[in-house]
């Protein structure tokens, strides 16, 4: 449907690995019985007035614009597309086909934490999730955070965000490909919020 090529994200996955340190990063240290905001970059993520959760997992290109307020994530979820590195917040940087050209920016992360949507091996993970926002939506429940509150996941918006890619200007009309990607991408969170783990 999309067109992904299974080699090239192992590929990728296997550039991740050898850049990624041995040194792990204690997801459930940070989110384990925690109030979790999870951030996207749709069109409402302007109209946020404050988030009052313990702990904020950005999605990729929205991790700009709250930087840009003041805030700063604690988690970035990431497939390298739309954001700068930012000190001090970890980061689960997701390989896959299509990103290869960005792995190099890893090396500018010290908390790292890689995934891939191929078998996890060496320190790659699969944890789940087709978007960064599902992924994050899925990271911390997996991690036992006590409730998750979503912001800026704009998932039947006929509009992409104007933070979801550093090129963008302003608001777009969605494409047929994202409209698709985020009908899976709803489906993901509604089903991890109904688990009862």
């Amino acid at each position: 449907m999309f067109g992904f090529k299974e080699i090239d994200d192992y590929k990728s996955a296997s550039i991740l690995n050898e850049i990624l340190s041995d040194n792990p990063v204690d997801l459930l240290n940070i989110l384990n019985h925690k109030e979790v905001a999870v951030i996207g970059a749709g069109p409402s993520l302007e109209k946020i007035d404050k988030i009052r959760e313990e702990v904020i997992i950005s999605a990729d290109g929205a991790t700009n614009y709250l930087v840009s307020k003041g805030i700063i994530p604690d988690i970035i979820v990431t497939d390298l597309d739309g954001i700068e590195t930012f000190p001090n917040s970890v980061y689960v940087v997701h390989a896959h086909g299509n990103n290869i050209n960005l792995l190099h920016k890893v090396y500018n992360m010290t908390k790292v934490i890689g995934t891939a949507q191929v078998s996890p091996f060496g320190r790659i993970n699969l944890f789940g999730g087709f978007t960064d926002g599902d992924r994050a939506v899925v990271i911390a429940k997996k991690f036992g955070a006590s409730k998750i509150i979503l912001y800026g996941m704009d998932f039947d918006s006929n509009l992409i965000g104007k933070f979801s890619k550093p090129y963008l200007l302003s608001d777009v009309p969605i494409s047929w490909i994202k409209r698709n990607k985020l009908k899976i991408a709803k489906e993901i969170v509604k089903l991890t919020l109904e688990q009862n783990l």
